[in-house]
């Protein structure tokens, strides 16, 4: 005799405990999302996680707090919002998260009826939507699954809850609550019909949300609605101010910066620079883009653009003709820069949307309206990798006209990158440093120049994160350049700055990454932090360019011009694999637009017409048999199909005959109850549908007796069945 479970029940108060505790859990998925925004609000973050984590671990100490006190609590919890708001407007976004932190952790320690779960819940859901919106990360996808099972499992409770005289009563007793004593008894009583139910219901939710995603018009959400931006800052080595440091301080962060989709991995030639900003002014330490350039440049040449052609970033003289149809997409990760990294010429970039950007042609720089908070991606068509960039005409003609030797302060640009603004004690040491280098002999173009200083440079200096700068000095290049023996990137790009420009050749220093990793899992091209880097762009008169000099030790040889083969490293392992995801989602979700719409239409549309014509081929060939087989019935092929539909009509009239013998057999190997026995459960239907029909007749008896009784013989069981489907068949022919 088989022994059927015992059904356990919680009562009302053990459902009030377990829908009090998973809103706890919702609540600190919600603080979990708006964590990775930069929203100016992490310390209340951090508060009330470790707040809703302790009132998780230990809901007693909630229940202590008496319930008059909430309300005065919330009205604190609404002044502090409306003083938040007042002190900080227009800014927006930042103080209305701060309130959605400051409700969901009102919300969640309270005690709660029906109407205040269903507001926590639309919380949490607005947490996870806006931290999506606006940081487009990977994360946002996990947390979205997680969260949407707990809160269904939240809303089937507040539903269960929500009936009889005790619903009303929120509060619980928490006095004897045991977390492991609760866990046990869910367990036992979970339903797997529920668990089914709810995992249906799940699959439908996700296989809803990807059509409703596939078939919604795109639309840049920053442009639509431009109060949701949240300002962030730029990457202290990348902004238009860098002091001594700021850049290799970058490279203590192994985090992703850049990740690129390249047409193949030999399209990279070399160790690849992509160039982000370019420093023209020098002044005790600091190098930072000018207010000329800055400011005027910016200004004047901001627009609003989907694409960018590259003809506006260099001179009308000189040709940009397309020269191959190659493809670079590059997500660029928040926070970053405002410049994007642009390594080379190139044809168009084309952008997600109209975009506010602004040139600056003479220093090739392409910069947003703002640092953007969430991923950037754009598209540069037929990059020219180059290490020699065209100088404006502008450029030429100042350098031409202007005597060398002016190192003056209060330049504008393009002189600022001859300015020598020190004392000259410095400026004499200098010199003094260049006779050494130079020798009798002054080279006559750059790139000789450029491999003279490098070389001497790379003697004298080794290469550190912690240089040893000592001695005394108002400029901290000279004084490095004399008494130091160590330093990293930015003392020998400025050390090679200075002494270029007191050699007379206009110089100016670049930052931005160099080099980076090629995944191995889904082949794509990987920029992290540590590879920030800063180098040196010397003016050619010869053949008016900006030449790219890297005068830190082991980046390439002297020669300037001179180009040595390299191959990335490559990433592979778990590390890649988790990163492929991100890319994943960048190339399916982030980037996915109307172009990507209509592409999977007329995808959609050619694998219709493809079936189409094929059941249509597959339709007319099956006529032509039938065709063939009716004029000559009797012929050799023709007895083949006859015998062949004939038994295939003999197996599936046995096989549906047969069907309870086969139920029967299949309940009886997967042990389940006699309640389940296919013809109980026949009969059982068949009750069902009669007293729906109101049809009081004799066989209802035999069906009740199949159902209730004792095991009968399937014949005879059969046979009663038969007779309830002509009594229904009776009653709808009437």
């Amino acid at each position: 005799m088989s022994m059927r479970k015992k059904l356990v029940r919680l009562t009302v108060e053990e459902l009030q405990k377990l829908k009090w505790l998973i809103g706890t859990v919702l609540s600190l998925l919600a603080l979990w999302s708006l964590w990775s925004m930069d929203m100016q609000g992490e310390v209340h973050i951090l508060v009330s996680g470790a707040l809703v984590l302790l009132a998780l671990s230990r809901p007693q100490l909630v229940g202590r707090i008496p319930s008059l006190l909430w309300k005065p609590i919330g009205f604190g919890v609404l002044l502090i919002v409306a003083v938040d708001f007042s002190l900080n407007l227009p800014e927006f976004m930042p103080p209305l998260l701060r309130m959605v932190v400051l409700l969901l952790l009102y919300r969640t320690l309270s005690p709660r009826r029906r109407r205040d779960d269903l507001q926590m819940v639309l919380l949490c859901l607005f947490c996870l939507v806006i931290s999506g919106v606006l940081t487009v990360s990977l994360l946002f996808a996990f947390q979205i699954l997680i969260f949407t099972p707990v809160a269904m499992g939240m809303l089937f409770l507040v539903c269960l809850l929500d009936r009889g005289p005790d619903s009303r009563n929120t509060e619980i007793d928490w006095h004897d609550y045991s977390g492991f004593r609760l866990l046990r008894r869910v367990v036992s009583a979970l339903d797997y019909r529920v668990l089914f139910l709810g995992g249906v219901m799940f699959s439908f939710v996700v296989v809803v949300s990807t059509l409703l995603f596939i078939f919604t018009p795109r639309f840049d959400l920053d442009q639509a609605i431009p109060y949701l931006q949240i300002k962030s800052e730029t990457r202290a080595g990348f902004s238009g101010n860098v002091k001594l440091g700021e850049v290799s301080d970058i490279k203590s962060d192994s985090s992703v910066a850049l990740r690129v989709d390249v047409p193949s991995l030999e399209a990279i030639a070399g160790v690849p620079y992509w160039r982000i900003l370019t420093l023209d002014k020098y002044d005790q330490g600091y190098f930072r883009l000018s207010n000329e350039l800055k400011q005027g440049a910016l200004r004047a040449n901001r627009r609003q653009v989907s694409e960018l052609m590259g003809r506006d970033l260099v001179d009308d003289r000189i040709s940009m003709n397309r020269k191959s149809s190659e493809k670079w997409t590059l997500y660029l990760e928040g926070g970053t820069s405002q410049f994007l990294p642009v390594p080379g010429l190139f044809h168009s970039i084309r952008f997600q949307g109209a975009q506010d950007i602004a040139i600056i042609a003479g220093a090739h720089h392409v910069a947003l309206d703002e640092t953007r908070q969430r991923v950037f991606s754009y598209q540069i068509e037929d990059l020219q990798w180059t290490h020699r960039f065209p100088a404006m005409q502008l450029e030429i003609d100042t350098f031409a006209a202007a005597p060398m030797e002016l190192a003056t302060s209060g330049l504008q640009y393009p002189m600022t990158t001859l300015e020598l603004n020190m004392s000259d004690v410095d400026r004499s040491a200098l010199t003094e440093l260049n006779a050494i280098i130079l020798g009798d002999s002054r080279p006559r173009d750059a790139a000789g120049f450029s491999q003279l200083v490098s070389a001497y440079l790379w003697k004298n200096y080794s290469y550190s994160l912690s240089p040893d700068l000592r001695g005394e000095g108002e400029d901290d290049v000279v004084r490095w350049l004399q008494h130091a023996r160590s330093g990293h990137c930015e003392y020998f790009a400025g050390a090679f700055i200075l002494l270029a420009r007191e050699a007379g050749y206009p110089a100016r220093m670049v930052v931005g990454f160099s080099g980076g990793a090629w995944n191995t899992v889904e082949e794509y091209f990987v920029v992290r932090n540590d590879n920030a880097h800063a180098w040196v762009e010397i003016y050619d008169a010869q053949s008016a360019e900006w030449l790219r000099v890297d005068p830190t030790p082991g980046s390439g040889p002297s020669n300037p011009d001179a180009t040595m083969p390299s191959k990335p490293k490559l990433e592979a392992g778990l590390s890649a694999w988790v990163d492929s995801l991100r890319i994943q989602w960048y190339r399916r979700i982030v980037n996915f637009d109307q172009g990507d719409q209509i592409d999977m239409a007329m995808t959609a549309k050619g694998l219709w017409d493809q079936l189409s014509e094929l059941f249509s081929e597959k339709a007319k060939s099956l006529g032509q048999q039938l065709r063939g087989w009716w004029s000559q019935p009797f012929s050799a092929g023709g007895l083949v199909n006859i015998v062949m539909l004939t038994c295939g009509a003999l197996l599936i009239w046995g096989v549906w005959h047969a069907r309870f013998f086969f139920l029967e057999l299949v309940y009886k190997l997967l042990r389940k109850p006699k309640a389940l026995n296919p013809m109980r459960r026949a009969a059982g239907g068949y009750l069902r549908k009669l007293k729906s029909k109101q049809i009081d007749h004799s066989v209802c008896s035999e069906l009740q007796a199949i159902r209730f009784g004792p095991a009968i013989k399937r014949m005879d069981a059969k046979s009663v069945i038969k007779r309830a489907r002509k009594v229904l068949q009776q009653r709808r022919a009437r």
